[in-house]
Order: structure tokens, then sequence, then C-alpha cells
């Protein structure tokens, strides 16, 4: 969606969903956002505005009310709903503990999940004077890092890809597209990609920088969905090694930021040919994703990690010791809103 800057006229936080299985912890967290309709839907949409939005209710305190263009309700459960008032700092304020535990040697996931245009780049992106949750995450690691320096040694690298038909593109290489990337796991590392580029950074500046290469690297083409659609995941990763200077003990975690593909009904979306079938690989992944996060609230025995790229490559950070949070965005129809 384009990155103008009109605030969300919703944010829900659901309420988190921990358990404990086989002497492991995972947490789960769930989120939704609703954004103002002038975020960013393409001038088709807004003609259109049939099934691109919702019409989101909040009927009282900790719930929220949503009708699709079919008149279909369903009440979700909440924590806390913020008003239209809420900007991007309060939003980052929710998940700034989440974010700076990965110091403390937890992998963590934050997913911005909704239909295109629906404003998940700007809740993780957000315009250059309006930054979102990606910025601001590297922003608060590198201020609590700087904060324990005395005692406590980082070393942060910082990786871009994306996942485009369900391969796997180095954002931050000069020959992006031209090597074949695949997902293993190691003992010390986890899942990771061999020959993916890490880029050890000590600056917010040179994050901003490999943004701007990745930026441009990144698979985007235009369906009557939004102009602006991105067609892969976009995951921004930090990972961090520390080592104590006392007592020489040393942990390693991982922070992924992941700005999913839209979601797109195939036959709302106009799409054919290449671009039909980068919409079939969207969703499968997406229900991939699902199938995995729903294993693993159910406590069952198999979770289908294997199903999807996405999934394979965050096994570890989707289990285990890990934290996990999944921000929903939905965009409010022009009809729901010239009627209020």
């Amino acid at each position: 969606p384009t990155l103008s800057s009109p605030p969300a006229r919703r944010f829900v936080c659901a309420s988190p969903v921990t358990y404990n299985a086989e002497e492991t912890f995972c947490s789960l967290n769930f989120a939704a956002r609703v954004n103002s309709v002038e975020l960013g839907p393409s001038a088709t949409e807004l003609a259109r505005d049939g099934g691109s939005g919702i019409a989101a209710t909040f009927p009282h305190e900790g719930s929220i009310k949503v009708a699709n263009d079919k008149g279909k309700e369903k009440t979700w459960t909440v924590d806390q709903v913020f008003d239209f008032n809420t900007n991007q700092a309060q939003v980052f304020d929710e998940v700034s503990d989440l974010v700076t535990s990965v110091l403390d040697g937890y992998n963590v996931c934050i997913f911005a999940y909704g239909q295109t245009g629906s404003g998940k780049t700007f809740t993780m992106m957000g315009p250059p004077d309006n930054r979102g949750v990606n910025t601001r995450s590297l922003e608060a690691l590198f201020a609590s890092s700087t904060a324990r320096a005395h005692e406590i040694e980082d070393e942060v690298q910082v990786s871009i890809l994306e996942i485009y038909n369900e391969t796997i593109r180095d954002l931050l290489a000069q020959d992006v597209g031209d090597r074949k990337l695949e997902v293993r796991q190691d003992a010390v590392k986890g899942m990771y990609v061999p020959d993916l580029t890490l880029v050890p950074v000590v600056s917010m500046a040179e994050v901003l920088e490999l943004l701007d290469v990745a930026d441009q690297n990144r698979s985007v083409a235009s369906t009557n969905m939004n102009q602006h659609s991105s067609r892969s995941h976009l995951m921004l990763s930090c990972y961090i090694e520390s080592k104590n200077k006392v007592d020489g003990s040393s942990s390693r975690g991982k922070l992924h930021l992941i700005d999913l593909a839209g979601s797109e009904r195939i036959d709302k979306s106009g799409a054919t040919g290449a671009a039909l079938k980068e919409a079939q690989n969207i969703n499968k992944s997406l229900s991939a994703l699902g199938d995995v996060i729903a294993a693993r609230a159910n406590k069952q025995g198999h979770v289908p990690f294997r199903n999807s790229t996405l999934t394979y490559l965050l096994q570890d950070s989707l289990s285990k010791d890990s934290k996990t949070l999944m921000c929903a965005a939905a965009r409010e129809r022009a009809s729901a809103r010239a009627s209020r």
C-alpha cells in the first residue's frame, strides 16, 4: 500500500496464547489492526469497493465485530482496543518487550498478515517520517545493546530476503535471483540459508541503507487490487550473538520481521498468467503458515514446517523457546467510513 500518513483507526491486541509442551515454551500472540481507507488502496479498488475492506465496530471493551461486504459478521474477543489516535510509536510499544527479548537469546517472529491494500507495509515499514515496527525494532536493539555494553558484547548482523513463488531471493546480493538458495539446518545456527548475505551493522544509518538496496530489488507487480501490491514475503532478519564479558557465557538470538505477501481472492484480483501463479503460491504459503501456528497452539505432535519455504526457514523461530506475534491487518470500506 501507499505509505501515506494516515494513522490506524484501531489497533486490537488479542489474548496471547502460551503453552508448555515437552519441556518447551512457545509464546503465540495475536493482534489485528483496522486501518483507515486512505492508507493505500488503488483507484480501481476504491471505485469497486467490493470485498476489499471491512466494516468494524467495537460493541464493548475488549471486543471487535467485523462485517464483510456480504454482511456476514464475526466477533473477536480481545485484550484491548486502541482508538483512532493510536500512532506508530504506540503500536511499537506493545511489541517492544518481545523485540528486546532477542538480546536474551530468544528467537522472535513478528508477522504482518492481511489482504493486499490492508496496511501491512504501513505497520511494518511506515514512511520515512512515520516509521513502523521494522526500524523501531532495530533502534530499540541498538539502544539496549549500547546500554549493556559495559557487561555484554553484542555482534549484530542483518539479512533481507524475499520468498517469491516459494523461491528465496537474497535482496542484498549483487546478483539477485541468479543463485539457487535453499534452507539448511545446523546444530549451532539452527535454520539458515547458505550463501545468504549477512551484513554486520552498528547503526541505524547502515540498516536504512540496506533497506533502500533491498527495496530496489523487491518483486512488485501491478494488480487491480493495489498498484503497489507486494508479490512476495519480505523478511528483515537480525542475528545477535552476545558474550558476557564477566563470566564468559554466550547466547544467540534471531529477530525475524516479516511483511507477508498480500492474500487475495483470485476471482477479485484480476490476476492471470504469471500473476495468477504468484497469487496461488502466496495463498498456499499463507495457508501453510496458518497450519503451523494452529498445530503449535493445539500442541499437535506433528507440525508441518516443511510444507512451505517460509515455515521451514522459520522452524526454529516458531517452536521451542520462541516468541511469535501475528498482526492481522484490515482496511475499512469507504462506505463504512462514510456511515460513521
